[in-house]
């Protein structure tokens, strides 16, 4: 199943996931100052929609994508909004700034006459001067590569009368783009493809290549999981409990820090509903990836401070968390928070992202003593 819009996500269309990688205490400290607080924080704007991602701009500016509406825009420190990049009827997206460029997605809808065909998902640039590049289409990389064709989602192992009785609940990887977030370091442009699975890396040139196919993750199907099935109008078979579901990854943010890429993969449907998100730490040498957090509710934005403490939003969770030896801990109240970022100790947070009226808050980084 393709991942969806987030608006979707909440009416629970996604199937859900998790990765099958080295427990958390192999990669190291998943928190390196647990005593970060926020504070001073405040309203920079509301009025958005679909603010689902966030970046620090130049000269104190918070990018924001409001990807339902297709605008990318610029708001400065006393709230004032500007818009530089509009695409009505499509989506932008995985907003990031480095070096003086801006760094966005523009995915574009399928036509209305073949709704299912698949569309562009469009590398953009924007540089010093407010000139627009376009560097790849990741579509057609997807089209070429197709990373997790081969990987088999939902059950894989039961009789065929079984699976005869819910043919939805197999299914193997299909070709499809959804660029989620991006994140430039080593001279790269990391991608997040929520609709591929998988994790990218894209040179100066446009040139995409493989980072990592995310692996399926599993999910044993209980009584809960059936509720929740029924609740959505699918039957789960008898035969089918205490069976192995494998769900699509998903990953939603990256981070880079050294030689080490931070992400988030939000487990869809039944994952949202059950806390199944998690964040791990991928070595950019060796390929392996390390657990750093579990039973998160539907992550969808990562950042490191500078004393490399892990932050993390929580869509349907409780706002923004810090992560404190695999744990989220509560640092900022927040209602459908969509991302993240930090700049030095200033905190950028779209908040009510899935609402009428999202929001972009601000915040300041505190430490204490340990």
């Amino acid at each position: 199943m393709k991942f969806r819009a987030f608006a979707a996500v909440a009416a629970g269309a996604l199937l859900a996931t998790t990765l099958n990688v080295v427990p958390a205490q192999a990669g190291g400290s998943s928190s390196h100052d647990s005593t970060a607080t926020v504070k001073n924080v405040a309203t920079l704007i509301d009025g958005l929609t679909g603010p689902l991602r966030v970046a620090h701009g130049p000269g104190g500016n918070i990018l924001v994508a409001e990807s339902f509406a297709g605008l990318l825009s610029s708001v400065s420190p006393n709230g004032t909004k500007k818009v530089f990049a509009s695409s009505p009827g499509n989506e932008l997206a995985a907003v990031s700034y480095t070096g003086g460029t801006t760094y966005y997605f523009e995915n574009l809808a399928a036509p209305a006459e073949d709704p299912t065909a698949l569309a562009p998902a469009l590398l953009k640039t924007i540089d010093k001067k407010g000139k627009t590049r376009t560097l790849t289409d990741l579509t057609k990389w997807e089209v070429k590569l197709n990373p997790d064709g081969k990987t088999v989602y939902g059950v894989r192992k039961a009789p065929q009368s079984c699976l005869d009785q819910a043919p939805w609940m197999q299914s193997s990887g299909e070709v499809y783009s959804h660029p989620y977030a991006t994140a430039v370091a080593r001279n790269k442009i990391y991608v997040a493809d929520a609709g591929g699975n998988t994790l990218w890396k894209v040179d100066s040139r446009g040139k995409a290549s493989v980072l990592k196919v995310l692996p399926a993750e599993p999910v044993v199907i209980d009584q809960a999981i059936v509720a929740w099935a029924a609740e959505a109008g699918l039957d789960v078979p008898e035969c089918m409990l205490g069976r192995t579901y494998w769900v699509q990854p998903v990953p939603t943010d990256l981070e880079v820090r050294g030689d080490w890429l931070y992400y988030s993969v939000l487990p869809g449907a039944p994952g949202e509903n059950f806390a199944k998100g998690k964040v791990y730490k991928l070595n950019l040498n060796s390929k392996k990836s390390y657990v750093v957090a579990s039973g998160l509710s539907a992550p969808t934005g990562i950042a490191l401070d500078d004393r490399g403490t892990v932050f993390v939003t929580e869509l349907f969770g409780n706002g923004v968390s810090k992560i404190v030896k695999g744990k989220a801990v509560n640092v900022l109240p927040a209602a459908l928070a969509s991302d993240v970022d930090i700049s030095g100790n200033k905190l950028a947070v779209s908040t009510n992202a899935l609402a009428p009226s999202g929001e972009v808050v601000t915040g300041t980084l505190k430490y204490g003593r340990r």
